[in-house]
């Protein structure tokens, strides 16, 4: 994902047409997230949208989900997977995740995928995040776990994503304490590590 600072990177174009390690890393993260919670009947928010990797597999199972990314470049891609799959190209939009162009109370679910590990103001961009939340709406993280040996050497985050500029952005990672920390005001559903460990998953339910 690209994030509110900026990172670019096609996730799309990685689990299509990346090495082999991208391409089951990315599509398993991706048939993760289809599964995780059930969207039908829920207005979704996808922070940090990318391409669209999990925006259009929703938006054609019938989501109303809505993307944003602080991206140009990510967007206008995303839009233009978005035509090529006759969908709906106004569902994405640059922005910025430290300040949601969105009213209170607007979403049902809010996903942050590897976001808050690449922003420089975390708690920022989850505090937008549960604001944008409707109440008992659920807020979505992931985020590298930080006591994972993938995580800890970034040559290996490197074969298994693709990205070698890994330590050229803001790449930090989290333990279960230091996610819940970022939200404090609401009620947490489930922390689990995913990934075989690598990541940390956070459900949060506003209240």
């Amino acid at each position: 994902m690209s994030g509110s600072d900026g990172f670019n990177y096609d996730l799309n174009e990685a689990r299509l047409h990346g090495n082999i390690f991208e391409r089951i890393f990315h599509n398993r993260r991706l048939n993760f997230w289809l599964e995780v919670v059930d969207y039908s009947g829920k207005r979704v928010l996808d922070i940090g949208c990318n391409s669209g990797i999990i925006l259009i597999p929703l938006k054609e199972r019938g989501v109303d989900v809505v993307g944003i990314d602080i991206s140009k470049t990510d967007i206008d891609k995303a839009k233009e997977n978005l035509r090529q799959r006759k969908l709906p190209q106004g569902c994405v939009q640059v922005g910025d995740a430290k300040k949601l162009p969105f009213k209170s109370n607007s979403f049902d679910i809010v996903l942050l995928s590897d976001i808050l590990e690449h922003v420089s103001d975390p708690e920022i961009v989850a505090q937008e995040s549960i604001r944008v939340a409707k109440k008992r709406g659920l807020v979505l993280a992931t985020v590298p776990n930080e006591l994972h040996p993938v995580v800890r050497f970034s040559w290996v985050r490197k074969l298994l994503t693709g990205r070698h500029n890994v330590d050229e952005h803001l790449d930090i990672p989290f333990s279960k304490q230091k996610l819940t920390k970022l939200f404090l005001q609401t009620t947490a559903v489930k922390l689990q590590f995913i990934g075989f460990g690598s990541e940390i998953l956070g459900i949060f339910k506003k209240r």
